[in-house]
């Protein structure tokens, strides 16, 4: 464990020794000099030691009883850090005894401080090392025992944090309605499974969450989702005392104080009735879902199969995985959107720019083997042509499809207190991995997180909106590509719902901008496809972007869309209701 940057410092010890000696020996003055100056030397370096930490230089100076090597004192230290929460350690001497002849034990007191986050102060103690001469090896050496650290003379004494939680917040959502409440031994969770592992559970404090939080191990405190991101929000600080105790748990002495402060109430962006919507649209399909506000990045509902009820789990250490937020599946043609955004808005190609459409292009195949001949860029996006779209990548260009992925928020983990896998667009060796990453495969991955976040930013006119999941953030953006872009973009993925492979996402009286993706992956020598649909509705005046993602369900126009639409079905009511209307999402 390496101590803060300056808190270790070499001390001086002085020793001041008077002996007397025989005659026929060195006169008593030169002995007793000679033995004070032994001891002082290896006191000094042991000290020196100490603070910086040498842990192979201390047990050098050990007796032979202490038994005790480098690494098992590297451990020792490190389990009284983190009992005590120590931060900052430095030992200083207060030696001024005198050596007497023949002695051969000398008591040489000596002074630790030390911060605590378990304390608000830094904390001065006093205590003593005895010292031993070998006198068959001549040489000084130290009885050890582990509360030497914070200065205690009782062997068996160690570090004990006292914790009184003050109350936590509650979890809101857009309007209010308390989807987490009470003290963590009585966590409620009113809503059950609804969202539940995107609120979280308490759990027990592992031990860097210990040592962060200066509690102790085993401490209720957020395990998962937002009870854990929003940890020090929620739970405000803890009251703690630190202490001392024997090995008995009878207190021996108080350190120190650390006074506590109440948790605030965090208001989500989720919406209770849309989660509730979507989640029913989803129903038992394998996967996940994002509903997402296009003009602000909020995330208005998170649907992941396998429900999990947080009133279950209290003080339990599960990690529940949310599919939505954290799977990450090749986007397959779902990705095409980034490729057409990047072609469109450098002028690498139009609507109107004509290509071919044949089964197989250089390796790259059309779904089910599918021929086309020469058709339009808007038909290649319309009935989603592999062969055409590795035409345009290849005029892209590694680059320019590389920083458009990019721009879109590939490679880098979403910026919210809610833990979230980073969706990948790795590094494109040659043709074959530009082409096929155009279309989303290639080692290409996403959440539906990221493919919300892609239709999303189409839906707001090029500009991408951070995912914000609570609104103590302010809404933050990004323009990704210009105005007119997008708008020409949006008329492609219309055409797919209207006309192309996404017509089962179709509703009436709506029109509705879509993209389906069919991702190919091989599951034990047996190919199977994951199903994706991106949409956002309506498309001239957005309201919603979605990302559907079924996994191994097959089709996304047969499978991913018919569950988008649903999904718009039920939530767009709800949205475009006075009372949505009247909150503050």
């Amino acid at each position: 464990m390496r101590a803060s940057s300056g808190a270790w410092r070499s001390v001086a010890i002085a020793l001041v020794a008077v002996v007397a000696a025989a005659c026929t020996q060195p006169s008593a003055q030169e002995k007793t000099e000679d033995e004070l100056h032994a001891l002082s030397g290896r006191v000094q370096d042991f000290v020196d030691a100490w603070n910086d930490p040498d842990y192979h230089r201390m047990t050098s100076y050990f007796t032979g009883d202490t038994r005790l090597g480098p690494f098992q004192l590297e451990e020792q230290v490190r389990g009284i850090f983190e009992a005590g929460a120590i931060e900052d350690f430095e030992v200083r001497h207060r030696y001024r005894e005198t050596l007497s002849e023949g002695d051969t034990t000398e008591v040489v007191p000596y002074s630790v401080e030390f911060t605590s986050a378990a304390a608000s102060a830094p904390i001065a103690l006093n205590g003593t090392m005895v010292w031993e001469l070998d006198e068959f090896e001549d040489e000084w050496e130290l009885e050890w025992h582990p509360s030497l650290v914070f200065a205690s003379d009782e062997e068996r004494a160690r570090l004990q944090i006292e914790t009184k939680w003050l109350p936590r917040g509650a979890i809101l959502d857009r309007d209010g309605r308390k989807l987490a409440a009470g003290d963590v031994e009585d966590r409620r969770y009113p809503f059950g499974s609804t969202a539940g592992s995107v609120i979280g559970h308490i759990g027990t404090a592992t031990k860097e969450q210990a040592r962060e939080l200066g509690v102790e191990r085993g401490a209720l405190v957020g395990g998962s989702g937002l009870e854990e991101g929003l940890q020090d929000v929620l739970a405000g600080r803890p009251q703690t005392t630190l202490q001392v105790i024997d090995n008995r748990g009878k207190v021996l002495d108080t350190l120190g104080r650390r006074k506590g402060k109440r948790g605030q109430n965090v208001k989500t962006t989720l919406d209770l009735e849309i989660q509730r919507a979507s989640e029913n649209a989803y129903g038992g399909t394998t996967g996940g879902a994002v509903v997402m506000d296009p003009q602000t990045g909020d995330l208005l509902a998170i649907v992941s199969s396998s429900p999990f009820n947080p009133n279950g789990y209290v003080g339990v250490d599960v990690s529940p995985f949310n599919r939505a937020i954290e799977g990450r599946y090749p986007p397959g043609s779902a990705m095409k959107v980034v490729t057409a955004a990047a072609a469109l808005d450098t002028g690498t190609v139009t609507p109107k720019t004509q290509l071919s459409g044949p089964a197989e292009y250089q390796g790259v195949r059309n779904f089910e083997s599918g021929e086309f001949g020469t058709l339009s860029f808007a038909s290649a996006v319309q009935f989603s042509v592999n062969t055409a779209f590795a035409q345009v990548a290849l005029k892209l260009g590694s680059d320019k499809l590389t920083r458009y992925a990019e721009l879109f928020g590939f490679n880098r983990i979403p910026d919210m207190p809610l833990a979230a896998a980073e969706p990948s667009f790795p590094p494109l060796n040659g043709a074959g991995d530009l082409m096929w990453a155009s279309i989303g495969q290639a080692q290409v991955l996403a959440t539906p997180l990221q493919m919300a976040s892609v239709a999303g930013t189409i839906a707001n006119d090029g500009e991408r909106m951070e995912p914000r999941i609570t609104k103590l953030d302010e809404p933050t953006g990004q323009q990704v590509v210009d105005k007119k872009t997008a708008r020409t973009l949006t008329e492609l993925m219309v055409n797919v719902v209207v006309g192309g492979t996404g017509q089962a996402a179709r509703l009436s009286g709506i029109d509705v901008a879509g993209k389906t993706g069919t991702a190919e992956v091989d599951v034990d020598g047996e190919r199977k496809n994951h199903a994706w649909f991106i949409c956002f509705a309506p498309a001239d005046d957005p309201d919603v972007a979605i990302a559907v993602v079924s996994e191994y369900g097959g089709v996304g126009g047969q499978v991913a869309a018919p569950l988008a639409r649903q999904i718009l079905a039920n939530t767009i009511l709800i949205i475009q209701s006075d009372e949505f209307r009247k909150g503050d999402g």
